[in-house]
């Protein structure tokens, strides 16, 4: 049996991906591949897909250390919330514990001093990684395609954003999922490695165009004013600490360039030996997900 790799966030967008990822070299023997899961929905929902759970649950740390045990790798994700930093804490303690060698963090891309909460807090749980001891690997992905996918399918008319006709850089929760698995199996190249994670630069009123272009219909672009978001996140539920410092880093995007906002990198194709998913190609992948569409 190869490497023993735990996935947090397996039930997740970028998480179950990477389970989709690294399942043939698990059934292959190449690796031995865990599904961190929450709940008892959550870990048959796994075994649906013939992965193999374990119990765990950033809120009950009595859940790590077992989940930990004889792991050689660990892909660390957490929620959206400021609480991403105890958890985060909670698994590298528990991780340093248990013997684990690697740590495969799923951030952001920003500018290493940058002053917004979202990114910074990836920052801090970056340096904690390092400070400790671990093999680490930082992917720092921008704009993901697949969350603005998740909207527009519910109103496949039009694209509605917060950053005006900012150029901002986009990734695939696909690709994220082949970097990260491919740092999880093989830590020899990609240890104490940054990869920064964004392939094609978009403003959303192109980005409406190609949408029009692969699904054949009208697709609008409708911005609202940055000023609308915090509001929009608090009905919606978003624990108010983090919805507050992503309102401020959209605010900024909107009122001016950010660095790095547009940027594209090579990393992806570097690492994978493919080329990227670009926004069209995407959008042809998931067209049968459109109800008008489907």
């Amino acid at each position: 049996m190869g490497r023993r790799i735990l996935v947090t966030g397996a039930t997740g967008t970028v998480g179950g991906a990477l389970m989709r990822y690294l399942s043939n070299d698990a059934v292959e023997g190449q690796i031995e591949l865990l599904g961190a899961a929450r709940s008892d929905k959550a870990a048959m929902a796994l075994r649906d897909q013939n992965h193999h759970p374990v119990h765990f649950d950033y809120d009950d740390p009595a859940s790590l250390a077992p989940a930990l045990d004889g792991v050689d790798a660990v892909f660390l994700s957490t929620g959206y919330s400021v609480d991403m930093i105890v958890h985060s804490k909670r698994l590298l303690d528990a991780a340093k514990a248990a013997g684990v060698r690697h740590i495969v963090h799923l951030g952001a891309l920003a500018a290493d001093d940058t002053t917004h909460a979202h990114f910074a807090w990836h920052q801090v749980i970056e340096r904690t990684i390092e400070a400790m001891g671990f093999d680490w690997t930082h992917l720092r992905p921008n704009f993901f395609m697949d969350t603005v996918w998740n909207g527009f399918m519910h109103r496949p008319d039009r694209l509605v954003h917060f950053i005006g006709s900012r150029k901002v850089s986009w990734i695939s929760s696909d690709d994220m999922a082949a970097v990260a698995g491919e740092a999880l199996k093989s830590s020899a190249t990609h240890i104490n490695q940054t990869h920064s994670l964004a392939v094609e630069a978009l403003n959303f009123p192109d980005l409406a165009s190609v949408l029009t272009e692969v699904t054949g219909a009208p697709v609008q672009y409708r911005p609202r004013p940055a000023a609308d978001l915090l509001p929009l996140l608090l009905k919606q539920g978003m624990e108010p600490a983090y919805a507050a410092g992503l309102a401020e880093g959209v605010a900024a995007l909107e009122a001016e360039p950010q660095p790095l906002a547009d940027a594209v990198f090579d990393d992806v194709a570097r690492i994978t030996g493919r080329a990227p998913v670009l926004w069209r190609d995407f959008a042809k992948q998931r067209l049968a997900s459109l109800p008008a569409l489907g």
